[in-house]
């Protein structure tokens, strides 16, 4: 009987011991956009994306740049991919990965002239 009551009491209490205190979640990563025009300093692009979790997960983007310039970032979990669509857009898409983003800001080495294009982490969406 002892050992029938040693299993029970075993059963209530090992869940007890390992049940968390509070709410406890995992911050999902993010990935900021910012496109700023080299003559006047000016910030054309600044946005926030969740990167997607679940594998095949994409986040598309438009954003309009400047005039008729726009900037066209996909995000899988593994990459982010800034393309350039319109007036000046004549070079090659800014590409890195979200483990380099998330470690160090990614600055475009070939952006649309005139424009400085940068991937950063740690960011905070708009709702």
């Amino acid at each position: 009987m002892s050992k029938l009551l040693l299993t029970a009491l075993t059963l209530c209490v090992v869940p007890w011991l390992v049940a968390c205190d509070g709410q406890q979640y995992v911050s999902p990563d993010t990935v900021a956009l910012s496109i700023t025009k080299d003559a006047t300093g000016t910030n054309k692009v600044d946005h926030c994306n969740y990167v997607p979790v679940l594998l095949g997960g994409e986040v598309d983007a438009t954003y309009d740049v400047d005039g008729d310039l726009q900037a066209v970032l996909s995000i899988t979990r593994d990459s982010v991919k800034v393309a350039f669509v319109g007036a000046g857009s004549e070079v090659d898409p800014f590409v890195a990965t979200t483990k380099d983003v998330h470690d160090a800001p990614q600055t475009a080495e070939n952006p649309p002239a005139g424009y400085t294009v940068k991937l950063s982490s740690g960011c905070t969406p708009e709702e």
